[in-house]
């Protein structure tokens, strides 16, 4: 059987099944362009890990093992090869990139940066990058959930967001705090005059055509934004603080809040999860980097339990 034939058929199949599987299925489509639409018999391994190895150096690496691995499984299970051109025990990965914790006054310095961007794109520029700014870390959610929202989403009298269609397609309601929805509120007023292309169906951040900007557009802004407030870290370009750092760095300020304030850590944790559209707390826990800060309190709090003699010494 032909590569690209073996490819669309376990697309097809994966997205029967309800996944959405868009960046595994360009994945395995530029696998299909690097090595040619050959028969699969004819793949060698050395193929493979010359397809994977270009990937080392962005930190992909796995992720293309992992998906190569899915696929050749499908194809075996069908007989559409006999053999499989994937090592037998995956290669040496980098580790996975760190998130990078922001702390107060970086993402201070990121909202002064967004207040001085440019106008003549759009006077609502600045506006649209501080409020999604805010929104990320004050609701936490995703940038591509961000970028989804629609007007009718956005429910200010109650002050609610509606994911819809999110990461595993599960549609969810994320409360908002009272300045946040503030926020939201002065945003929106701006927003309303732009164009509205589908009504309240309508794009809730916008650019001047009334459209969603594009995700990728929104990348290199950010990292304008990002060397403006000259926020870096160790690891050359590609292991700088990203847009979705934000996001591990809402849930890490959330559990600092909760041992400042004395609370029950543990069981508050699947409520986290929840609230981040997680399915499970093992994906919560990933998120919650070991800062120095969240030690010192989870240390506090660890003596507090196992030397209960010591709590008013």
């Amino acid at each position: 059987m032909k590569l690209r034939d073996a490819i669309e058929s376990c697309i097809a199949f994966k997205r029967s099944l309800g996944m959405r599987f868009d960046c595994q299925a360009e994945t395995l489509r530029s696998f299909c362009r690097a090595v040619g639409d050959v028969e699969l018999a004819h793949i060698r391994p050395a193929a493979v890990l010359t397809f994977i190895g270009c990937q080392r150096a962005t930190g992909a690496s796995r992720s293309y093992y992992k998906c190569l691995r899915s696929f050749y499984r499908y194809a075996l299970e069908r007989s559409f090869t006999k053999t499989s051109p994937l090592p037998k025990y995956p290669p040496r990965f980098p580790p996975p990139h760190p998130p990078y914790i922001y702390s107060t006054a970086e993402l201070k310095r990121l909202l002064r940066a967004a207040d001085a961007l440019s106008v003549r794109v759009s006077t609502l520029h600045p506006l649209t990058y501080r409020t999604l700014l805010l929104l990320l870390y004050g609701s936490a959610i995703r940038i591509g959930e961000a970028l989804a929202l629609t007007l009718r989403d956005v429910d200010l009298t109650e002050g609610i967001l509606i994911v819809r269609e999110a990461k595993f397609f599960k549609t969810r309601q994320v409360p908002l705090g009272p300045r946040l929805t503030c926020v939201l509120a002065r945003y929106a007023r701006h927003r309303r005059c732009l164009p509205l292309p589908c009504g309240e169906a309508s794009s809730f951040f916008a650019t001047c055509t009334g459209h969603a900007p594009i995700y990728g557009h929104v990348r290199i802004v950010f990292k304008r934004l990002r060397q403006c407030a000259d926020i870096r870290c160790k690891g050359g370009p590609r292991r700088q603080p990203r847009l979705h750092d934000i996001r591990h760095t809402s849930a890490t300020h959330r559990l600092i809040a909760w041992y400042r304030q004395g609370k029950d850590v543990q069981r508050l944790l699947p409520h986290l999860a929840t609230y981040l559209g997680h399915k499970d707390i093992e994906s919560t826990q990933r998120y919650l980097s070991l800062t120095p800060q969240l030690l010192r309190h989870a240390s506090r709090r660890f003596a507090q339990y196992a030397f209960p003699e010591n709590r008013h010494g």
